[in-house]
């Protein structure tokens, strides 16, 4: 863990004191649950918290130099300070129960708290989509002049790609809340499902499906797949910032502090430092999810080639993906937009940028296609080629094709005039807001007209309702049930064959509706059973 990547919060779950104290987690857990049925002393648990106390981490470090051993020198060191207590410790268990357990616990941690800063980036991304949906900007594509688009409508296609990244990260987190205590090779020779169950019980973690000696390393690489994930969008966000930071568009600014220096030399100089700090850093997530998936074929019940690879990369992978989303949600938060850089951005190649709406113009006036084609090209290069060097006038591409007999002829001039208004680019952008946000800007304008702490919909709660149908019932009355959730008014966005129905609540809204709901309408004689799951 580098010093100048790394958050106190994160940080703190990946030290040495951590470790140990996440070990301690589970070993007591272990512990009450012999007292709570009837094999040891209530009194051990006392016991075991102030041999623990007594101890240092250095006390662990030097007794592993004898035992070669970490978890061995750990139990060793607070067993014998356990005095006639300490044959409880760690009894019927494998280090990888406890090891494996404790990462569990760690690993969960980290990742809520990757969840909560990406949340606090989505606020950010969609207090900025929602300011800027009418701001018009030119679209790009390889780097080239395209059309004209909503900036907020860009800033909504990063949003649902961090929406779709922290869901992972929250799936990945289910994913790690199982442990084990099945023993050597995951056989339960010393202790019982049922005692496992009970110690993971109070733990708030499940029971590993099948356990060899470990839990199976797939899950942390579908840990590091979320993260990298986030990371990703965090890297396609950071570098279109630094597209857009160059000088030749100014359209959106790192924040620049009063103090702040660009350069050693160059005193004018303003760099997107921030933005080409975090896409280094994604980098470096790559490196380690590779690292982490090469943990998967271990031998047989075990080895332990996984065992150094996770030391360095779980800390390093968790440390920098929590640095970079908070320094991009800053970024995000921070960022000045330039409507007007934007607009002579998107008016310097004289129009160009129309030359799709001209072509289909002449197209159904009854031109033929490619000599269509063809006639809008000659004009357009024509004018191109003089962009960067003479420059052109505002409106050039118009007024040649104005100029032209052919063009007005067959389309019009009124018609060819109407096709350089920006407002017909942008006119969609609602559509795409209700799909992403689940609420229009003019829906959400009046809502906060009506409510004075109306906030924008990046907080809205994704619900999985699971309804399980008697096995004689046909997939059409999945359907019917999907009808009437419409009907009531909430936004089924998916309908599986599984007959899961995911439905998205804008703002702040509680489920308890949804459970209302489904007490009322969804229990019914086809089916079975079902189940509400706040997804996010």
């Amino acid at each position: 863990m580098i010093e100048r990547y790394s958050r106190p919060e994160m940080k703190a779950i990946w030290t040495e004191d951590a470790k140990y104290a996440s070990w301690a987690e589970v070993e007591k857990a272990h512990l009450s649950a012999l007292v709570d049925s009837g094999e040891a002393p209530i009194e051990v648990l006392s016991v075991f918290d102030a041999a623990l106390k007594s101890k240092k981490p250095s006390d662990f470090l030097n007794r592993e130099q004898e035992t070669g051993h970490d978890v061995i020198a750990f139990v060793s060191e607070v067993g014998d300070a356990m005095g006639d207590k300490g044959h409880f410790l760690h009894k019927g268990l494998t280090s990888s129960d406890v090891l494996d357990t404790s990462l569990s616990l760690r690993t969960r941690k980290s990742l809520q708290i990757i969840s909560n800063t990406l949340q606090k980036l989505r606020e950010n991304l969609t207090n900025q989509a929602f300011l800027h949906v009418n701001t018009v900007c030119i679209g790009r594509t390889h780097g080239i002049h395209a059309e004209p688009m909503s900036f907020g409508q860009v800033l909504s296609s990063h949003f649902a790609e961090f929406q779709r990244a922290h869901h992972e990260i929250l799936d990945a987190q289910k994913l790690m809340s199982f442990g084990k205590l099945s023993g050597a090779v995951g056989t339960y020779s010393q202790l019982s499902p049922k005692f496992e169950m009970a110690v993971l019980n109070k733990l708030e973690l499940e029971p590993e499906l099948v356990a060899t000696q470990v839990i199976p390393r797939d899950r942390l690489v579908a840990v590091a797949s979320a993260i990298l994930a986030a990371t990703n969008a965090v890297d396609r966000f950071s570098t279109n910032v630094r597209h857009w930071a160059r000088t030749e568009l100014g359209e959106v600014l790192e924040p620049f502090g009063k103090k702040q220096k660009g350069s050693s030399a160059m005193p004018h100089k303003k760099n997107p430092i921030l933005a080409e700090n975090l896409c280094g850093l994604a980098r470096t997530i790559r490196g380690f999810a590779g690292m982490l998936s090469e943990n998967v074929a271990l031998w047989h019940e075990r080895d332990i080639s996984h065992s150094s690879v996770e030391r360095m990369a779980l800390p390093d992978i968790f440390v920098t993906a929590d640095f970079m989303i908070s320094r991009c949600a800053s970024l995000i938060e921070g960022m000045q937009i330039r409507p007007e850089a934007m607009n002579a951005t998107l008016w310097r190649t004289g129009g160009l940028w129309a030359s799709q709406s001209v072509l289909t113009a002449l197209v159904s006036s009854g031109m033929n296609r490619t000599e269509a084609y063809e006639l809008v090209q000659s004009i357009a290069l024509n004018i191109s080629a003089k962009v960067t060097t003479s420059g052109v006038a505002q409106k050039q591409f118009l007024d040649d094709l104005l100029a032209n007999k052919k063009v007005c002829e067959i389309v019009g001039s009124k018609t060819i005039s109407a096709l350089f208004e920006t407002d017909r680019y942008i006119s969609s952008a609602p559509v795409t807001f209700k799909r992403v946000f689940g609420i229009t800007p003019e829906e959400f304008n009046r809502k906060k007209t009506e409510q004075v702490n109306q906030k924008v919909p990046s907080l809205q709660k994704v619900i999985k309702v699971t309804v399980e149908l008697l096995p004689d019932v046909l997939d059409t009355e999945a359907k019917t049930i999907a009808n009437d959730m419409k009907l009531s008014g909430n936004a089924v966005i998916s309908l599986r064959q599984q007959k899961s129905f995911f439905i998205r609540m804008a703002g702040d809204a509680s489920p308890e509706n949804i459970n209302k709901y489904a007490c009322e309408v969804l229990h019914n004689p086809v089916t079975e059973q079902y189940k509400v799951e706040v997804v996010q």
